[in-house]
């Protein structure tokens, strides 16, 4: 699969319920697509056993009412890694993309794969551009054990079906990705039913050791958004960061509301850039009078006639 600089045109029209609008000046290409819900508690009540309060109220019997206690479970914000499809026209890509979703309690690397395996929402499968995974539907996950900053991630026999060079080394990217976004892992090693993997399926994909991110950045996009994640609620003030491939090290970062109108924009320049990637980040402000849906757009100036190529542009819920 051929990856390279290229024109792109990703104005995304985010939907509140599959219809609303959103966009920059990156394009004129539409897109569809549902936002995760926002990040949410929930109350449970419960009554402890053996356990009452009385109430006496001169003149009246008295009355004994259960005592209860509420326990509240929090939703907590994740990302995993799909594969973002190039829009109708374009013969480039797919490239990762984080997306948003919730976990009702404790973030653990358990609970990152089994969000993976879960794969896109309907909404997200048919939007434009598509939102997809290359992991097999029925792929189990059988255990992950963390030691050392290196996750083995034990999956069943499934995760290997199918067929393709690139839908392998796509698939082993997704995992490799939304493992190391947890802080105590840096790297990941895989297993199938139980067994050490060390060439992957009849491709004869070699794994030489646990899996870092550098070994799949032909995966991204060159100017890449790692954070905030598609969909994710963002307040101002937020950080915008990731990794870009970009000409000089230079690329552009706009954040826009729900009518396209720019928010904050600004240049920023990686840690490399001209044939390397390198790490950048902004921190971006805005002033918003209500909640509404916006989006992040990142791209580089062409070096031969100054034009927007590269561009990659995530919706965000502005709070």
């Amino acid at each position: 699969m051929e990856r390279g600089i290229r024109p792109v045109t990703m104005a995304v029209a985010v939907l509140v319920l599959l219809v609303a609008g959103c966009g920059g000046d990156g394009g004129g290409a539409e897109s569809t697509t549902t936002l995760p819900p926002p990040t949410s508690t929930t109350a449970t009540t419960t009554t402890e056993p053996g356990s009452s309060t009385t109430t006496t109220v001169p003149g009246t019997t008295t009355s004994t009412v259960p005592a209860t206690t509420t326990t509240v479970v929090e939703s907590n914000p994740i990302a995993v890694y799909f594969l973002l499809d190039p829009l109708p026209g374009e013969d480039d890509g797919p490239y990762l993309v984080p997306v948003h979703r919730t976990w009702p309690g404790e973030v653990t690397p358990d609970a990152v794969i089994e969000t993976l395996l879960a794969g896109p929402s309907s909404d997200e499968a048919s939007g434009t551009p598509r939102i997809l995974t290359e992991v097999p539907a029925g792929t189990q996950l059988l255990g992950v054990d963390v030691a050392g900053g290196v996750a083995t991630v034990d999956l069943s026999g499934t995760f290997d079906d199918g067929g393709g060079s690139a839908s392998m080394f796509a698939r082993l990217a997704q995992v490799v990705f939304t493992l190391t976004r947890l802080p105590d892992v840096d790297a990941v090693a895989f297993a199938l039913d139980g067994q050490p993997v060390g060439t992957f399926s009849s491709e004869g994909i070699v794994l030489d050791g646990a899996q870092v991110r550098e070994d799949y950045y032909e995966w991204l996009p060159l100017v890449f958004v790692d954070s905030p994640a598609w969909g994710e609620p963002v307040t101002s003030p937020f950080t915008v960061s990731g990794l870009s491939n970009a000409f000089e090290a230079v690329s552009q970062v706009l954040v826009t509301d729900d009518d396209g109108a720019p928010l904050f924009e600004s240049t920023v320049t990686a840690t490399c850039g001209t044939g390397c990637w390198g790490e950048w980040q902004v921190d971006v402000t805005y002033d918003l009078d209500r909640p509404q849906l916006g989006a992040v757009i990142v791209w580089m100036d062409s070096p031969q006639d100054g034009g927007r190529v590269a561009v990659r542009e995530y919706p965000v819920q502005l709070d």
